[in-house]
Parts: C-alpha cells; sequence; structure tokens
C-alpha cells in the first residue's frame, strides 16, 4: 500500500520554525561572543554578564524555550501509546516535530547554559547529547521499517502480501517470467546478502540511489508496451525486498536502541526537572 504524502503545510511550518531557532542562535552567538570566549571567573565582570548568564534577561528564557521543548519531544511517545490518541494525525508528521524539538531544544539549553557544564548538569547535557545523537541513528533504523498510511509498522505477512501482488500485476500486465523475478531478485538483494548488519545499513543508501540506473537495464528484457510502469512497480519491490532482507535484524536493533535511548531521555528530563526545582528555589527566576 502506498502511503500517502505529508501536508505540505507541515514542511511550511517547520521550515519557518527552524529558520527562526537558526536566527535567534545566529544572533545569541554573535551577540556573547565576547561573553562566551571570557574566563569563567572573569564572567561576571563582563557587560554582557546580566543578559547572557544561565539566570541572565535572555540566557533564562532560552532555558525556558529549551526545556519546554524537551518536554513537548514526550508527545510524540504518548501519540504512539495512547489509545485515544491513534487518530491525531500522521505519525510521519510527529515524528518530524519530535526531530526538530529533539535538535533545537538541547541547542537552546547549552546557551542557556553559556557553555558551563559541570556539577548536575553535565549529567543532564551528556544525556541530553546521548538521547540526540541517538536519535539521528533511530531516524534511520525507522526509515528502513516498511510501514502503512498511518505511519505503523506493517506486519510482515502485509508486507509479503504486497509483494506477492506486485510480482502477479507485473506477470500479467507487464509479460514478467521466472527469470525476470529471478533478475529482479538478484538485481535487488546481491549488495546486501552475506554482509554484516552495520555494512547493510551503512551501503543501503547508495545501493538505493544506484537502483534506478540498474531498473533501467533491467526492464530491457521485459517484454512491455509500459515500461514506466513496470520499472515504477520493480522499483517499489525492489526498496521493499532490501527492507525485507533487513527487516528482523531492524526490530533487533530497534530494541536495543530503545534500550540506549530511553534511559537518557528519561535521566535528561528528570536531571533537568531538579535543576530547574533547585532554581526556583533558590530564587533565581531570571532578570526581567
Amino acid at each position: 500500500m502506498e502511503r500517502h504524502p505529508i501536508h505540505p503545510i507541515h514542511n511550511i511550518i517547520l521550515t519557518i520554525m527552524t529558520l527562526a531557532v537558526a536566527l535567534v542562535v545566529g544572533w545569541v552567538l554573535f551577540s556573547a561572543f565576547d561573553f562566551y570566549t571570557t574566563s569563567f571567573a572573569d564572567r561576571p565582570h563582563h557587560p554582557d554578564y546580566r543578559q547572557f548568564r544561565p539566570a541572565g534577561s535572555i540566557g533564562h528564557g532560552l532555558g525556558i524555550i529549551g526545556s519546554s521543548m524537551m518536554i513537548l519531544l514526550f508527545l510524540y511517545s504518548l501519540r504512539k501509546r495512547m489509545r485515544f490518541m491513534r487518530n491525531w494525525g500522521d505519525l510521519r508528521v510527529w515524528l518530524r516535530y519530535h526531530i526538530f524539538l529533539g535538535v533545537t531544544g538541547p541547542i537552546l539549553v547549552v546557551l542557556h547554559s553559556s557553555f558551563m557544564v559541570k556539577g548536575l548538569v553535565s549529567v543532564s547535557f551528556w544525556s541530553m547529547a546521548a538521547v540526540a545523537l541517538s536519535g539521528v541513528f533511530g531516524r534511520y533504523l525507522y526509515q528502513q521499517i516498511p510501514r502503512n498510511m498511518l505511519g505503523e509498522d506493517l506486519a510482515v505477512s502485509e508486507i509479503e502480501n504486497r509483494q506477492e501482488e506486485i510480482l502477479v500485476e507485473l506477470s500479467q500486465n507487464h509479460g514478467l517470467d521466472s527469470a525476470g523475478v529471478d533478475n529482479l531478485e538478484k538485481l535487488a538483494l546481491s549488495s546486501l546478502e552475506n554482509r554484516p548488519a552495520p555494512v547493510a545499513l551503512l551501503i543501503l543508501p547508495v545501493i538505493n540511489v544506484t537502483l534506478a540506473r540498474h531498473l533501467r537495464s533491467w526492464v530491457v528484457g521485459v517484454e512491455t508496451p509500459d515500461r514506466a510502469g513496470a520499472m515504477k512497480l520493480a522499483k517499489y519491490w525492489a526498496l521493499h525486498a532490501r527492507r525485507m532482507h533487513l527487516f528482523h535484524l531492524i526490530r533487533d536493533l530497534f530494541h536495543y536502541w530503545h534500550v540506549f535511548h530511553k534511559p537518557f531521555a528519561v535521566i535528561m528530563i528528570l536531571v533537568m526537572l531538579v535543576h530547574v526545582a533547585v532554581a526556583l528555589a533558590l530564587g533565581y527566576t531570571g532578570d526581567f
């Protein structure tokens, strides 16, 4: 089943928000460059200290926005797990906002800290770094698992049934014979077979890029008046055949990824909440 495209409005919103954050970060780095490059001992005497220190008028605001973004990250997890949220939009859209928050939130928090990463805050900071880096890897794994129109994992049987339907359609409408099927399977999987999992995952984007060129050679041996249609079906089949080849492995990797990703996310949030509570208790509410 083909997935419907994501509505362009989300690309526009994410682009605007990304540009806005980039402008803010650029302005802060430009304006506070001299402050950030001043030694920690001399910073209290710097003219920009009251603005860019963690409790300063700008630094405090960056902390509020950044930490709020990091808390909002968990809405994506709720969307995946809460039954009443099942129909609350495309899961792929939620993931895009989740990634945006997961990248921009930590950047703003780092600026809030004015690069003073030590003590209890360092635990949250390095947990945050681990979450962000593992999130990039998790996004790549997520893209390799075939999904339905709601963005949910497809069962193996669903994928296999769809693969079989495509072969039947290629046979009935485009005259594909058993030799053509064998050649298509070889084209799809020969580069991945007998390779270690990390290598297969690494080269997958590369061989996917060259797939169209190989299919143009393959379709020459198919006696059909609609070669464009045959190539489209064959491309879909080949991409999913490659994903199926890695399917069980990727699910195992996802399990280990969650074991790594989730604890750091929890630690990050807990330490951040402790940090906020202590700051409020000591009266660090910002110089507004």
